[in-house]
């Protein structure tokens, strides 16, 4: 039997970072305090407070209140007072967020006991769903539930209310070359906890520069099968937005025409190099995308997507919506070449292609 600290793991859990999983979206309400709308009643108007200091909660109207376990418990549709049904929540919790359960801790016959609870927030939670993964190219992270039954939607890439604690020195962005101004400059950094954990991620701003997401890296050759190498929070629209767009913007430079380009990588290289360039989030653009770059002041462009099968895939359909609003030109790269890894001298090159 796997033994788990419950204590260990309200000490382990933030609040903030529980709320963001389940699409939460929050009002400040004095410090340290935020109010939601109550995913345990029909609530018009955020009615349930939340204390992130204390790690405590409290709805005003249908008086469902506890600790933070208690509300992953109840947002799982598991009741907080049952000890059997805490303790899955708590396993659960350790494998979500990636934090301590206090196995060492916790002996047999020594288990902590919950209080006992009641009201209408355990009916409710019974009722969140599992959402399934997304199946488009670059994965969304899986959540258990997201009480997306009760609670109201939450606006699509709405600004985060959490910034993630991450570690700036970890030595696979020193392996990949990625210097030590680039790395604050876009604020990357490797997750130790989190739905995130074990992946280098990247935040992502709106062209306000507002942070909505952030997308995580696999680190290391231990990728199990079926985890996807990176990965994008459930909700996240990455057909919205263009990563990278909010610095081109924010850099004072005027510039008509912008390079665009696949991942996150090539971005970085491009940008390093002063060229003024955005990601996709993959082989494809939107029309969304491309209304983003008009209403940017952007009237040409450079296609540069990868070298392989993907990546001319992804040209032949990018094409004809870019040329619909935009002058467009492409670079062809060659079989296994990535704008990230392509020769100095088409580097050196590029910013002719880019001028105003």
């Amino acid at each position: 039997m796997t033994w788990v600290n419950f204590q260990t793991v309200r000490q382990g859990l933030d609040f903030s970072e529980v709320l963001a999983h389940f699409g939460f979206e929050t009002k400040a309400n004095g410090k340290h305090q935020v109010k939601i709308h109550c995913p345990f009643h029909d609530d018009a108007n955020p009615s349930c407070g939340i204390n992130l200091d204390k790690k405590v909660f409290n709805c005003f109207s249908c008086r469902a209140k506890g600790n933070v376990l208690d509300f992953f418990a109840m947002m799982e549709g598991l009741e907080p007072g049952n000890p059997r049904e805490l303790r899955k929540a708590a396993l659960l919790a350790v494998e979500v967020f990636g934090i301590d359960g206090g196995a060492q801790e916790a002996k047999s016959g020594n288990q902590p006991k919950a209080k006992p609870r009641a009201g209408k927030g355990q009916e409710r939670a019974s009722k969140a769903s599992k959402p399934a993964p997304d199946s488009e190219g670059c994965a969304t992270a899986k959540k258990a539930g997201d009480g997306a039954s009760d609670a109201p939607d939450r606006p699509v890439n709405a600004p985060l209310t959490f910034e993630l604690q991450l570690d700036a020195k970890h030595p696979f962005l020193k392996a990949r070359g990625i210097g030590k101004k680039l790395i604050r400059a876009f604020g990357m950094g490797y997750a130790r906890r989190g739905s995130m954990k074990g992946r280098i991620c990247f935040p992502i701003h709106n062209e306000a520069g507002e942070l909505i997401a952030y997308s995580g890296r696999w680190v290391g050759e231990d990728k199990p099968k079926d985890v996807p190498r990176y990965l994008l929070p459930k909700g996240f629209e990455k057909s919205l937005v263009l990563y990278n767009l909010n610095r081109v913007l924010a850099s004072g430079q005027p510039t008509s025409t912008i390079v665009i380009v696949e991942g996150f990588w090539s971005v970085l290289r491009l940008h390093k190099a002063g060229v003024p360039v955005v990601s996709t989030f993959g082989a494809s653009i939107s029309d969304a995308q491309v209304d983003l770059l008009v209403q940017a002041g952007i009237d040409k462009c450079v296609l540069i997507f990868d070298g392989d099968e993907g990546g001319r895939v992804g040209v032949e359909q990018a094409l004809p919506v870019l040329a619909e609003r935009l002058f467009t030109r492409t670079i062809m790269l060659e079989d296994g070449v990535k704008p990230d890894t392509m020769d100095d001298d088409l580097l050196t090159n590029l910013p002719r292609y880019v001028r105003s």
